[in-house]
């Protein structure tokens, strides 16, 4: 009897204990109620997340979460929050989450933004810093590179204006695999052999970190399941993958060694630290890359945004020409020290960044990959507000696209107006959207400085040569689709639009220009 009842009392003290720990544990931030063992499995949209965490927002507020066989998604809508959490408490949300398929199979935990913080990421990140962290620095070490290249664009738009949108792409090629290895794409070559290596690998990572592609990221475990049992099969597809990927890790850095040995070396972010002679090769490696990778895919994106834009606000287009003549004129295309002096082109350049964002739900560290948390954390939002409890290892999600399109940030924020960021008699100018859209905290984007000024440089050369419009078809005007594409990188829907010179003169303009 005695032991019956110890029993008893040993069992309700338990059940007593846990009750007072979870009454004691504040709840995770709101969200829908989930399914037995799987959790919000049926909630996780599985694409164009933004637009789907945009409407959890509107049901369950700013901060909310979701929660998936033990995986805990904490979704942000505000840019408050995520200021308060992701840079003013910066170091308990700096981490990564471990993604078995692209991270540990294919081997993208080698890239700065796959990386866990610590050491490593500190280094790379002041190497990043020394070689684009300032304007200054960027101008002297690839004012004429940049210059050169969109040159070229300017060449080949008025060649072969019907693909403008493929020059565009070759050109933010262009751009990183100099600034990144000193390697020129061969002008002779439709398909530069260099330059789809690396937009192979792209195309791979985008694919392997869409959300519910492999099974495998949802239970991790799977990466011990035999590739020869059904169900194996993502092994296969990991190591073509990694192959390539570690292919062109390899192979563009033994062409730097190469061009070095030949005496036959440009400047590159390679070259320099190879000459410097005391870094790690393997750091040297995938900090490159990162370069290349991510930086033509999100430039290219922010530019086939410029083009859209043109072709929907003619009056932008307008007042932007109106601009360049007055200050550049017509005898030279403008440059990058004419920034200044082009106050609207300026702000045309970041509503562009506002208008599209390349990677809606956060870029950081060049790549769109959510912030994990290092340890448990009790939010408090505010006095009076109930606390929330932001358990370790969670995925921290900012949506980027919602906060550019917040109406209490930004006035008619669906409309494209570059004039909200003019300070005017009575009118304060509205919040730069460089604040948001290159990412928060301890892994911002470090090649932001370096994004904006080939922004500027590219949309400005193009306004002062080029008339953008709509395309037609047997004599009416093409509607381009609005919206944008889903998975890790987002550009815009494919559209088409007409690109002419403005006259004579500026074509003559562009035939002169220097794109060596």
């Amino acid at each position: 009897m005695d032991s019956r009842w110890t029993l008893i009392m040993s069992v309700a003290a338990i059940i007593f204990a846990y009750s007072l720990r979870r009454r004691r544990t504040p709840p995770l931030p709101p969200g829908p109620r989930g399914l037995p063992i799987v959790g919000n499995i049926l909630d996780v949209p599985t694409s164009h997340p933004w637009l789907n965490f945009a409407k959890l927002g509107e049901v369950w507020g700013e901060i909310s979460s979701l929660t998936v066989l033990g995986q805990t998604m904490i979704i942000i809508n505000s840019l408050e929050i995520a200021e308060d959490l992701l840079e003013t408490r910066g170091a308990n949300f700096s981490d990564r989450p471990l993604l078995p398929m692209a991270g540990e199979l294919m081997g993208f935990k080698n890239v700065l933004s796959m990386s866990q913080y610590g050491d490593r990421v500190k280094q790379e990140r002041k190497l990043f810093h020394h070689l684009f962290g300032t304007s200054t620095s960027i101008i002297t070490q690839f004012g004429p590179l940049l210059t050169s290249e969109v040159h070229k664009l300017l060449q080949n738009i008025l060649d072969k204006p019907e693909h403008t949108l493929d020059h565009i792409w070759r050109m933010t090629g262009a751009f990183t695999l100099r600034i990144a290895y000193g390697y020129h794409i061969d002008p002779e070559q439709q398909q530069d052999v260099f330059l789809e290596m690396f937009n192979t690998s792209a195309v791979n990572f985008s694919l392997a970190t869409t959300p519910g592609a492999f099974l495998v990221d949802t239970i991790p475990s799977l990466r011990y399941w035999p590739e020869w049992l059904p169900g194996g099969g993502f092994h296969t597809i990991a190591k073509e993958w990694s192959r390539q990927l570690h292919g062109t890790v390899d192979t563009s850095y033994e062409y730097v060694k190469g061009q070095m040995a030949a005496g036959n070396v440009e400047p590159s972010f390679t070259a320099n630290l190879l000459e410097e002679g005391f870094h790690d090769e393997y750091l040297i490696k995938w900090a490159a890359i990162s370069i290349q990778a991510a930086g033509a895919d999100t430039t290219a994106a922010q530019i086939k945004a410029f083009f859209l834009a043109m072709s929907l606000y003619p009056e932008v287009q307008a007042a932007a020409q109106k601009e360049i003549d007055a200050v550049v004129g017509t005898d030279r295309l403008p440059d990058i020290s004419d920034r200044e002096r082009l106050p609207y082109v300026n702000a045309l350049c970041k509503e562009v960044l506002r208008f599209h964002v390349s990677v809606p739900t956060g870029i950081f560290e060049l790549v769109s990959v959510p912030h994990r948390t290092r340890a448990d954390f009790i939010y408090e939002p505010g006095e009076g507000a109930t606390p929330m409890l932001i358990p370790k290892n969670s995925l921290v999600i900012p949506n980027i696209w919602k906060m550019t399109r917040d109406p209490s940030i930004y006035a008619n924020p669906m409309v494209f107006d570059p004039t909200r960021f003019l300070e005017t008699d009575g009118k304060a100018a509205e919040l730069d959207p460089t604040r948001i859209s290159f990412g928060f905290g301890r892994r911002i984007c470090p090649g932001k400085l370096l994004a904006e000024t080939i922004l500027f440089l590219t949309c400005s050369a193009i306004l002062s040569v080029f008339n953008i419009s709509k395309a037609r078809e047997n004599g009416i005007a093409v509607e381009p689709p609005l919206g944008q594409t889903t998975g890790t990188m987002s550009h815009p829907l494919p559209f088409k639009c007409s690109v002419e010179p403005r006259n004579d003169r500026a074509a003559a303009l562009i035939r002169s220009a220097d794109a060596g």
